[in-house]
């Protein structure tokens, strides 16, 4: 008995799909360099933005402290903790403008505590956020 299992078509050799494999791989090599290089373009933009937004606007302060009084719709008093960034000592009183609409809502009492950011705006602080500290 004989055995005709052996087929008659030649198999490829390794040697015939190995400039297809080199070319699938270098193409793929440049499609992961682009990426790379779309990536650190992206993060270089980004750290960019950053620092021109921090140069071009002037830094917010977080201040905690008891609101005090509202002698007007768009100004409050906070006796405050210590802020050395702006200068000021511990308990003293901070004047700080701000959207009145954004005071309403806060609906605050004398004796609150609150958290407040402010920002330096033409000699006077402004009101970014306030709320109450439960």
């Amino acid at each position: 008995m004989t055995s005709t299992a052996t087929s008659t078509l030649p198999k490829p050799s390794s040697a015939a799909r190995l400039p297809e494999v080199e070319t699938r791989s270098r193409s793929d090599a440049r499609r992961v360099r682009w990426l790379l290089a779309a990536l650190f373009v992206g993060l270089v933009v980004a750290f960019a933005l950053g620092l021109w937004a921090t140069i071009i606007r002037p830094a917010a302060y977080e201040v905690t402290g008891e609101f005090i009084a509202r002698p007007a719709s768009n100004l409050v008093l906070i006796r405050h903790q210590a802020v050395a960034a702006l200068g000021m000592g511990a308990m003293e009183l901070m004047a700080v403008f701000g959207d009145p609409a954004q005071i309403d809502a806060a609906a605050l009492v004398p004796g609150d505590r609150v958290r407040l950011a402010v920002r330096p705006v033409d000699n006077q602080l402004t009101l970014i956020r306030i709320a109450k500290i439960r």
